[in-house]
Formats: structure tokens, sequence, C-alpha cells
């Protein structure tokens, strides 16, 4: 029995389930040890907290339905949201939390539990790494067979889930950064490494909220499919027995995996209208088989422009 895909719901879900959990105990832990390595975790997880609550409202309102207005549907809002999402994480968590750590580093308070600190910070290495698994388990599954881990990074379109990925991941690097400094602060007793920690965890997020920005920045402008997704298009388009070639393939992406594909083709002599027609409805529906996602597909049929010479 094949396995049920992953929503955009869950995921986003999942991820705001984990930062609820971070701010409640880092932010407890940080007033009881005076730690900001811990506050810096408990900013964290408020900034995922607010990112993700901006995530879960984008995706329902890309999810309305079409109309006169908006006639390709409102799927490119949520590229707006993932954008507000990785302003907050720059400067909801990435500026403060160097601040305080600078602080800490400039003017060291001492450091009370350690090993509590210590705990809590395992326990949220292992909230947050479940979390990551479920946002690297859907770009897998939203993304092509034979893409690379990187290239999935690098050329999804679902957008929401890139970015629960990097909040994923920051809580998850986050957590491993805050326990070097803990675990280094208790073997030497210097303070200054707990705000050297939240420093790192703070030039963490603001690295990747600038890589989400820049990434959310192309859909908005109307980034293409990647090479490899125009080539399976055309492979596919290309089985159809009555194809003679694709003559040009043009893209955009029209929301979180959903493209809007325009195809020109040269179908074979002397075909009917009917058989055009099947042709086109053919053509369509290899295309939706053989990339992951839902489409809006527009197929032209054209002449080539050497054939046009010659008549």
């Amino acid at each position: 029995m094949a396995k049920k895909k992953l929503s955009d719901i869950k995921v986003v879900l999942t991820s705001s389930v984990v930062s609820v959990g971070d701010v409640a105990i880092n932010l407890t832990a940080g007033i009881i040890t005076g730690s900001t390595v811990m506050f810096a975790q408990a900013l964290q997880g408020l900034s995922d907290l607010i990112t993700s609550g901006m995530l879960l409202y984008g995706v329902g309102r890309s999810k309305q339905k079409k109309n006169t207005r908006f006639q390709f549907g409102y799927g490119r809002e949520i590229f707006f949201w993932v954008l507000m999402a990785g302003i907050i994480m720059f400067l909801g968590t990435g500026v403060i939390s160097i601040l305080m750590g600078y602080r800490q580093f400039s003017e060291p308070q001492a450091i009370e539990s350690v090993y509590l600190a210590l705990g809590i910070l395992v326990f949220n290495l292992f909230t947050n790494g479940y979390a990551f698994s479920l946002s690297i388990r859907r770009l897998k599954e939203q993304s092509s067979k034979n893409s690379s881990w990187w290239s999935r990074v690098l050329h999804s379109s679902v957008v929401e889930t890139k970015a629960t990925f990097f909040i994923d991941l920051l809580g998850t690097i986050a957590a491993l950064i805050g326990l070097c400094a803990i675990a280094a602060l208790i073997l030497t007793g210097d303070a200054r490494l707990d705000g050297i920690g939240s420093m790192a965890i703070g030039v963490a997020m603001m690295l990747a909220a600038v890589f989400l920005i820049h990434d959310v920045r192309e859909f908005i402008v109307g980034r293409a499919a990647s090479p490899q997704l125009e080539e399976d298009i055309t492979r596919s388009v290309e089985t159809n027995s009555h194809v003679q070639r694709v003559l040009d393939l043009r893209t955009m992406y029209l929301g979180s995996g959903k493209l809007l594909i325009i195809i020109e083709v040269h179908l074979k002599d002397n075909m009917t209208t009917d058989s055009i027609e099947r042709a086109i409805d053919s053509i369509k529906s290899n295309v939706n088989k053989s990339i992951p996602g839902s489409h809006h597909i527009q197929v032209e049929v054209e002449t080539p422009d050497e054939e046009l010479l010659t008549q």
C-alpha cells in the first residue's frame, strides 16, 4: 500500500506545535538559568511560531477558488506570506539574538542550573529534528524523482514547505549550537561562551532568512520551472504519437507546486479536428502524470517557421 503523501497543512502545523513548545520551555529555562542561549532559543521559537502562523494563513488564502478577478486563482499569495516570514526570521530572531549575545559576551552574567539548560536543548534537538524530517519528506514528494537533495531545496516551488524546512533546520542547528555553547561553558566556566552561542544562532537565522527572501523574490517576479523539469515536460509531450516535435515551451509558477505551462507543438499532417482535440487532451494528461502537482496547461498547435517559409 502506497504511503499517504504529506499535506502542506500538516507540515506547517507540526512546525507550529514544535514552536509553541520551544517558546514555553525555553523561556522558562531562560528565566531560571539566565542563559542568553535559552532566551535566543525562546526567541527563535516565537519567531518560528509567528512565521508558521503566517504560512498557515497564506496556505489557506492561496487555496481560494478562482474567480473573474483572479482567473488563475490565489496561488501566488503564498509567495507574499513567505516573504513576510523571511523578514520576521531576519529581524525577529537574527538581529535580536545577536544583540542579546553581544551583551552577554561583553558583560557576562553567571548562568544557573546549566544542566537543566542542557537537558532542554537535547529535547529541542529531537522535536525540531522530527519537524525537519517532515519538511524533507514533503520536499521529496513534491520534486522530480531524479533530482538531488540540494536541487529539491533550490528549485522546489512548494515555498511554504521550504520555509518550514529552514525554520525547523534552524531550530535543529540552534539546539546544536546551544548544546555546544552550554557544554563548553560547563567545561570552562566562561559565561561569555553563552553569548557566543546566542550570536551564532542569530547569524544562522539571518543567513537562512536572506536565502529564503531571495528565493521567494524570484517566484514573485515570475520564475519558470527548472531546466530538468522542463525537459521532463518536453519528453512527456513527445511520447504522444501525433506530436512531431515541441516548438516552444514556457512555464511560470502560479503558486506552490502549481505551474502555468504553455506548449507549442507541431502535429502530424492530415489530422481531423476530432483527432487534434484528442491529441491535445492526451498531451495534457501525460504532462500532469509526469510531474507532481496541479497545473494549468495550455497546448497550442503551430506550424514551424521553416514550413511557413516554403509555402
